[in-house]
Formats: structure tokens, sequence, C-alpha cells
């Protein structure tokens, strides 16, 4: 099993098949970051984004965490743990000094705080969106828990 920078492009379609088998929302190919991380075997496994906020600052975000339902549960352990380290690593590289995330996922939670040396920060936040061109905001099953789809389906 090795890690290895992942690609927008060529990456996308198995990322897209991973939110389907999870039965999460499809992320919009330009809305995922330039820079990740795939862990692969003979095939690839798990994956990891990272967006790099911008120059002079210290702070970013990792995101979209999902790995392949169909691999076997310790491998996915495995991958997640290569995976994760290695977003932190890139992080590190590029002088990062606090990678922040977020996920309603509880496994992800526990997995942050005990593999990661990840602290929790907040409890009980909820996230908003402005969709700045107004042709963004169409499907937003990718960004939004069950509760405010069936909101915004009313």
């Amino acid at each position: 099993m090795k890690c290895r920078p992942y690609n927008r492009d060529t990456d996308y379609e198995t990322l897209v098949e991973w939110w389907k088998q999870w039965e999460f929302g499809v992320v919009p190919k330009d809305m995922l970051p330039v820079d990740g991380i795939m862990v692969v075997d003979e095939k690839p496994i798990c994956f990891g984004g990272i967006y790099f906020l911008g120059p002079n600052t210290s702070l970013a975000l990792m995101e979209w965490v999902v790995t392949d339902k169909n691999s076997d549960l310790k491998t996915r352990h495995k991958a997640l743990k290569m995976c994760i380290n290695s977003v932190m690593d890139l992080a590190r590289n590029k002088g990062i000094k606090l990678v922040y995330t977020m996920t309603k996922e509880k496994a992800l939670q526990k997995r942050y705080v005990k593999y990661h040396n990840m602290v929790q920060t907040e409890s009980g936040i909820k996230s908003f969106i402005c969709d700045l061109d107004g042709k963004s905001s169409g499907d937003l099953t990718w960004i939004s828990d069950d509760e405010q789809i069936k909101k915004h389906n009313k």
C-alpha cells in the first residue's frame, strides 16, 4: 500500500463511485481541492483532500476524506491512517501550522482524535454557503445533510 498525489481529473470518477457507495452527494469536480492524497494498493482505496487557503496563510482545510466501501475493514483502517498522515505531511511541507476539518461522521471524529492528534474545537456547528454567481447551488446534496436536503426540497 502506498500514497500518491491525487489527480483531480483522472481520479474523479473513482471518487464519484465511492461517494455513491456510501450514499453521499457527489462533489462537483471544480469544487474539489487541487491537492490531495490517494492511497492505492492494487487499486485506489482512500482519498483525502486539502485546500491551501492562499499565500501568507498558515491554515489549511482538509476535506472529502472517503474510502472504497468494497475494501475490507482492516485495509480501510490502514489506508485512512496513511492518507490522513500524508495529508498532514503535505501541509507541513507547505509551511502550514494548522489543519482544520469538520465532519458529522462519528467514525472519522473518533479517528481524528485517536490516531491523528486532532483536537475537537466546535460542536453543534451549522455551516452555510453563498452562491456568488447564482448558478452553482442547484444541487447541494454533496454539501448538505439529510435534514437540509429535505428542507430545500419542500
